[in-house]
């Protein structure tokens, strides 16, 4: 993102704020990353129900999740109608199976966006429970799994959620979680700590968040460039519009439009304890979708476009060679906004750029064997020249929604790449803050690393409405630059069993196969992981 980007940004941010006509929204929790609805919602995406959802930018909130829900629902029943028996090729039976567990899940929501009223007051004391088993036959982690780290042997998680709101402005979130794995926890085997948690306080869908949180920004699937999950949660403070809106005047031409702005402080023990890490980003969805409306446009091939720009910050500090925040005058806010990275005595460490996706549904009417096809791509940098971002990242990816039309398979194809051709692992670090783009000592961006490239492969297919198989593969390069690369090949098999709307039970394996770990030549190995959840919502 250039200075012209990032004034652009903040000037959109301020109108999405101030200049938004009042609504009637009402405060709302968020549905954590990693939830089953993300990939429930996406597979009616794929199956051409939902175009106004803007995935970039998560964790989404109860209440957007429920809107979209009511548009699959909506567009759903105008299609089933219209179509003769037979022809779906049970492609409806999956169908009604998504939607009946989403409207189980999320039903107070969807009164509540289907009537405009719900209760202004209320506290639901467990939502959820969960039992996680995990096996490794060495010490692991898995990626975007917000910075977990495990032993060899079994692991387990058990935990509850519990949610509330008052007044129509005020709500809480809290997941306290118990932990067993053989001395990951500062040198002990069990921990019970508070996993995600936070309050928020709402007014004319501006939304003030302050807590313990986990964000994704970023058009990626298996990994973004700027921000993931792929590290422990934020205790962060954030400003958002939790659903998007369409700006007055001109600017109605830039279609839904979403912002989020958070701060948080990273950990003590690091090369420069309690560096400060900040970010802005702005999320677009042009026409076509605003002409939808009832008028069955959805049901004619059109291109529908998310665009995105982010822009992270590490800075402050304690030590020499940084400037610590209470320090800070105007001038130097300029400069940290709008120099990129800033030096001298006033060190900041960015990471920005632009990602977009693209999506075509109802393609079937020109290619009878796919339903939908979604392209995206993201474009970042570690470094600005000349008022631009240099020393440039890349993902770019490709999901095929629907193959032969049956309503069962879905293929995603991923590739992202940080090189830098004469510069090793330039991406993620910096000469100021050595500890590098990490909290608590995973990466924040791409799990992939620096200095990396990544090929994701994931095949997903219905054997019944009720019973999805899940087939990946992943290989990473790690080091290119160097003589000696870490090479990685991982590939996965799940089941998710979901019979009633309230019992989800997932299992997998995993075999890791690992060349040269950490770069040291000959240094192989093998991991097998194996995993359980059982998940229970009331």
């Amino acid at each position: 993102m250039s200075r012209a980007g990032l004034i652009f940004t903040l000037g959109i941010f301020f109108l999405s704020l101030f200049l938004v006509p009042p609504a009637s929204a009402q405060v709302s929790v968020n549905v954590p990353l990693g939830n089953w609805s993300y990939g429930a919602i996406d597979k009616l995406k794929s199956l051409g129900l939902i175009q106004s959802d803007m995935r970039n930018t998560r964790p989404w909130t109860r209440l957007t999740m429920a809107r979209l829900i009511v548009e699959a629902d909506k567009n759903f029943q105008e299609i089933s109608s219209a179509e003769e028996e037979g022809d779906s090729n049970g492609r409806n039976e999956i169908t009604r199976a998504i939607l009946q567990r989403l409207k189980a899940e999320f039903k107070a929501g969807i009164d509540e966006v289907t009537s405009g009223s719900g209760a202004s007051t209320y506290i639901k004391p467990i939502e959820d429970v969960y039992f996680h088993y995990f096996y490794g036959n060495n010490d692991f982690d898995i990626e975007n799994d917000k910075g977990q780290k495990f032993a060899d042997n079994s692991n387990i998680r058990v935990g509850l959620s519990s949610y509330g709101a008052f007044w129509n402005h005020i709500a809480y979130y809290l997941n306290p979680e118990y932990r067993y794995s053989d001395g990951q926890f500062g040198g002990h085997d069990q921990e019970v700590k508070l996993f995600e948690g936070y309050g928020k306080l709402e007014f004319f869908n501006v939304e003030l968040e302050a807590g313990r949180d986990t964000l994704w920004w970023g058009a990626g699937r298996h990994g973004t460039l700027p921000l993931t999950d792929n590290a422990q949660p934020f205790d962060l403070v954030k400003l958002s519009n939790p659903e998007p809106v369409v700006l007055p005047w001109i600017f109605k031409y830039l279609g839904l439009v979403k912002f989020e702005w958070f701060w948080t402080e990273l950990e003590r023990n690091r090369a420069v304890p309690h560096a400060q890490f900040m970010g802005f980003r702005l999320d677009l969805k042009p026409a076509p979708f605003l002409e939808l409306g009832a008028s069955r446009t959805y049901l004619k091939p059109a291109p529908f476009l998310e665009l995105g720009a982010s822009r992270t910050y590490q800075l402050g500090g304690r030590g020499s060679g940084v400037k610590g925040i209470q320090d800070l005058c105007f001038n130097d806010w300029i400069d940290i906004l709008f120099r990129g990275n800033a030096q001298d005595e006033l060190n900041v460490n960015q990471i920005a750029g632009i990602d977009a996706s693209l999506y075509f549904d109802n393609i079937d009417q020109w290619v009878p064997i796919l339903k939908s096809i979604e392209l995206w791509g993201e474009y970042y940098g570690e470094d600005e020249a000349g008022g631009w971002i240099s020393h440039i990242g890349w993902v770019a990816g490709l999901k095929l929604g629907d193959i032969l039309l049956t309503g069962k398979t879905d293929l995603i194809l991923e590739y992202a790449d940080n090189v830098v051709s004469g510069r090793a692992s330039l991406w993620y670090t910096n000469s100021i803050y050595k500890s590098g783009y990490t909290y608590k000592g995973e990466i924040m961006g791409h799990n992939m690393g620096s200095d990396a490239r990544d090929y994701y492969v994931r095949l997903e297919h219905y054997l019944f409405p009720d019973l999805v198989l899940g087939l990946d593969f992943n290989r990473q390069e790690t080091g290119v630059e160097y003589e000696i690369t870490e090479k990685k090949n991982r590939g996965d098999l799940d089941l998710t069993w979901q019979k009633t709307d309230s019992l989800r039970i997932q299992a997998g394996y995993r075999f890791e196969a690992i060349d040269n770990l950490n770069q040291i030549e000959g240094k192989d190995q093998d991991n097998h992981i194996a995993w359980l959840f059982v998940d229970y919502s009331f």
